[in-house]
């Protein structure tokens, strides 16, 4: 599916599913949704399942807004207290618009939690309380943490009562067609071989300037970041994060964000943007070297296009409940290495990429597809766990596939019957559908019948 005919899918009212493998647009096609919403007065709930994917996309994790914290279900003394909140409850019950970023972060049994939390607070025995839902993600990412053997929220109740309509986007905006593009499309169906094995093995023992390592685990990429940071001579400069506004908000922000807290840069530092720069000069994920201080503030050459742009504090957001609060840091962490998990929604132009302690399904796959290009990837190894794939998460893929097709034609744009017997199906309010497609009421009759 296109960019936008998945738009206008979202625009319909239905609960939705968008997804589609990395570079494909689902950041940017939510981007467009969301401003179309705020331009039109919706009461929106804007979240996502990480704190690091909240804050780029100008949100809170579903956690803090439902109100669940790390629970996957209440007992009835724990409901009766949250929604004794009448912040909450007022939270609850005027959200028109739930939106629900990488979802795949999410397990079966939290998204029940929240299904029924949604019901009780808005006395409705509708999928998440008559709240329309959209999911965003991509299942090929890394599994949420779950005690469950199958901890994936499409195995849940509430996804398959929520009568999700798809939007598979099939559009590559991030890799170009070339050999890293064949190698995670093969990943994905199913058909990865001995040739793109040669693929892989091609980019190993490579002679390469230094780059940012991805790794597996947070110990070992502290101790690399801080064993290059000592290793080069020189004073340092400290950049302490400074918060404002209501305490519980700001430290909620002040995990969110890839910015530490303390941040200690000398010259000579391999550092990443972790932020996107109102002025286009970086994005999240920029790479460069701390070349001087000026007047106080890090200098970084960015690594592409041997720009030197003076790192100012940035101001990260937040709001809840007409509560706020604001966080203001260098917008730098030290870039020798990075956890896979934390990479997670950033585009490189280049990394060293280690794999040989891979613990879960999917590690091999996520840290490839931040890559643009196959020029751009130096391996340094990899195990048997990290070009594993989840066989349940292939079959639902598959079967996503056909119905983001099934749904394309369904709502062909030239038939606007077509669309209103689609909107039907999705469970829409027919007020809403007239709205929508501009049809009599004699042609929405006959829509509804078929």
């Amino acid at each position: 599916m296109t960019q936008t005919r998945a738009l206008e899918i979202l625009s319909s009212g239905a609960n939705i599913f968008l997804t589609g493998p990395p570079g494909s647009g689902k950041s940017y096609v939510l981007e467009q949704f969301v401003n179309k919403l705020r331009s039109s007065g919706r009461h929106l709930a804007l979240t996502a399942t990480t704190g690091i994917a909240a804050s780029l996309l100008g949100g809170v994790t579903i956690h803090s807004w439902s109100g669940l914290g790390v629970r996957q279900r209440l007992d009835a003394r724990e409901e009766e207290l949250l929604l004794g909140n009448p912040r909450l409850l007022k939270r609850l019950m005027e959200a028109e618009i739930l939106i629900i970023d990488e979802i795949s972060m999410l397990d079966a049994a939290m998204l029940d939690g929240l299904d029924a939390l949604l019901k009780v607070a808005r006395s409705s025995l509708l999928p998440f309380g008559g709240i329309q839902v959209v999911f965003s993600g991509d299942f090929f990412q890394l599994p949420p943490v779950s005690k469950d053997r199958k901890p994936y929220c499409f195995l849940s109740k509430s996804w398959n009562e929520a009568n999700l309509r798809v939007c598979y986007l099939s559009e590559q905006h991030r890799q170009s067609s070339d050999e890293l593009a064949e190698i995670l499309t093969a990943l994905r169906e199913q058909r990865f071989n001995k040739y793109h094995l040669e693929l892989l093995s091609a980019r190993q023992n490579i002679e390469h300037p230094p780059l940012t390592v991805l790794m597996t685990h947070n110990r070992d990429v502290d101790t690399l970041n801080n064993r290059r940071l000592a290793d080069i001579s020189g004073q340092f400069r400290a950049y302490y994060a400074q918060s404002t506004g209501a305490p519980e908000i700001a430290n909620d922000l002040a995990r969110s964000v890839l910015a530490p807290n303390e941040l200690i840069l000398k010259v000579g530092a391999q550092v990443m943007f972790v932020a996107n720069d109102p002025l286009k000069r970086f994005v999240n994920g920029s790479q460069g070297r701390v070349v001087a201080f000026n007047h106080g503030l890090p200098a970084v050459e960015l690594k592409d296009s041997k720009m030197v742009i003076v790192a100012e504090a940035f101001s990260w957001q937040r709001e809840v409940d007409n509560r706020g609060a604001e966080l203001f840091q260098i917008p730098l962490k030290l870039a020798w290495a990075i956890t896979i998990h934390k990479c997670q929604g950033m585009s490189l132009d280049t990394a060293e990429i280690d794999l040989k302690r891979s613990f879960v399904s999917g590690m091999g796959y996520v840290a490839l597809s931040r890559l643009k290009h196959y020029g751009g990837l130096y391996l340094r190894s990899y195990n048997s766990r990290s070009l594993e794939l989840d066989k349940t998460v292939y079959d639902f893929d598959r079967k996503l596939r056909n119905q983001s097709q099934l749904n394309e034609r369904e709502t062909d744009s030239g038939s606007p019957a077509r669309v209103a017997s689609f909107l039907y199906k999705a469970g829409v309010n027919p007020r809403l559908i007239k709205l929508t497609t501009g049809l009599s009421n004699a042609r929405l009759r006959s829509a509804r019948k078929d």
